[in-house]
């Protein structure tokens, strides 16, 4: 058997040529990552803009919410205290003016019997 040994001037070319092919793939996939990049970028934006909405939209409805559980706490608040006014108002009437007080409770009982003796 012939013993086969590769010329020194072999070796160079298989590593330049295994240099070239490896700059070729690197050369593509940066360009791949690139082009997917590009691709990619528009529809973030989208997607970020559509989120910017959204939040925006869930904080003005958060406000409103809150605005409405205010004034229900308020209304709820006033209709609680309503019947404690109306009596101290009935009091303090009742004192400035005692004789329309009496004409006043004497005419609705005659009224309530009316009502209540049919």
């Amino acid at each position: 058997m012939e013993n086969q040994t590769a010329a020194p001037g072999n070796d160079a070319n298989a590593n330049d040529n295994t240099q070239a092919a490896k700059r070729g793939v690197d050369a593509a996939g940066s360009a791949l990552h690139s082009t997917i990049d590009k691709v990619a970028e528009p529809a973030r934006q989208g997607v970020e803009r559509v989120s910017t909405v959204a939040h925006e939209a869930v904080d003005r409805l958060a406000s409103g919410a809150s605005h409405v559980a205010d004034r229900f706490s308020e209304q709820a608040a006033w209709v609680t205290e309503a019947p404690g006014r109306a009596v101290d108002y009935s009091r303090s009437w009742v004192q400035d003016k005692p004789l329309e007080a009496i004409g006043v409770a004497l005419a609705l009982g005659f009224i309530m019997g009316r009502l209540t003796a049919r």
